[in-house]
């Protein structure tokens, strides 16, 4: 406890990032068993929704960032992202300014 985290942002990931997304914007992909499921536990307080994670995250201290080969095979701007994304960097220079930190790849 008590260390800083620090995201990196690829491929499916990144329309969670983006500024005008659906303001009820909830899991999307895969099973509709894990919809439900997000969904019901969004509504019971279990947990938060995305949007608030991602505010909660930046309030703790999080670093934000979005690799630029992913932003570029979806289209993405730089303008239709969030404030809270610190950084684009290439998946090299993050591990490289990270060498401090763990890593888990999800």
């Amino acid at each position: 406890m008590g260390g800083k985290a620090r995201l990196y942002f690829t491929h499916g990931a990144l329309k969670y990032l983006k500024k005008k997304r659906n303001a009820d914007m909830q899991i999307d992909d895969g099973d509709d068993y894990f919809k439900e499921r997000y969904i019901k536990n969004v509504e019971e307080g279990h947990i938060e929704r995305i949007e608030e994670m991602i505010k909660n995250c930046k309030e703790f201290g999080a670093e934000f960032f979005v690799c630029p080969a992913s932003m570029a095979l979806l289209n993405i701007s730089r303008d239709e992202l969030v404030d809270e994304v610190d950084k684009i960097t290439g998946l090299a220079s993050f591990i490289a300014e990270s060498e401090d930190f763990d890593f888990i790849f999800i």
